[in-house]
């Protein structure tokens, strides 16, 4: 499959790569469909800030298409669409066993900590995806982040 990945500060370049596997339970294959670029991706692309490991396919803001599952995938079902959660908890903290992964100590996100939507497919714990109404068109879904983040901020104005 084509995904355009990120080598360093400045080197972001298409390039083929082998198609994601379902390797664990509970992850899902998402046709991606729509992705954002976002000020995150820039500031990464200058700095190479914030990347865990060197080349990722960048891309937090997607949506897509479910095209596989593997085990218990919290009732996706392949042909849903979906949008991705950008944000990666550990899984381990106490705010990811609550419940909050928004609050890990660990927080990362995708296409920073494992590869993003920046790709033809991405494999995503279930976990990290919202079903979608079929008649939303996604390239108005995967703006669903930085609407949140814009949504966030008038709330603190308040």
């Amino acid at each position: 499959m084509q995904a355009v990945r990120f080598f360093g500060p400045g080197d972001l370049r298409p390039q083929s790569v082998p198609t994601p596997e379902l390797t664990r339970d509970g992850t899902v294959s998402v046709r991606v469909v729509a992705a954002g670029v976002c000020g995150s991706d820039l500031h990464n692309f200058t700095t190479g800030r914030w990347v865990a490991g060197l080349p990722v396919t960048p891309g937090h803001e997607l949506a897509g298409i479910v095209t596989a599952t593997r085990g218990a995938c919290l009732g996706l079902r392949v042909g849903q669409p979906v949008v991705a959660d950008s944000r990666v908890g550990c899984g381990q903290c106490e705010a990811c066993e609550a419940g909050l992964p928004n609050r890990c100590r660990s927080l990362g996100f995708v296409g920073e900590v494992c590869d993003g939507g920046f790709a033809q497919t991405v494999v995503l714990p279930a976990r990290q995806l919202v079903a979608l109404p079929t008649d939303l068109p996604l390239h108005l879904a995967a703006l669903a982040e930085p609407l949140s983040v814009a949504l966030h901020a008038i709330g603190q104005l308040r």
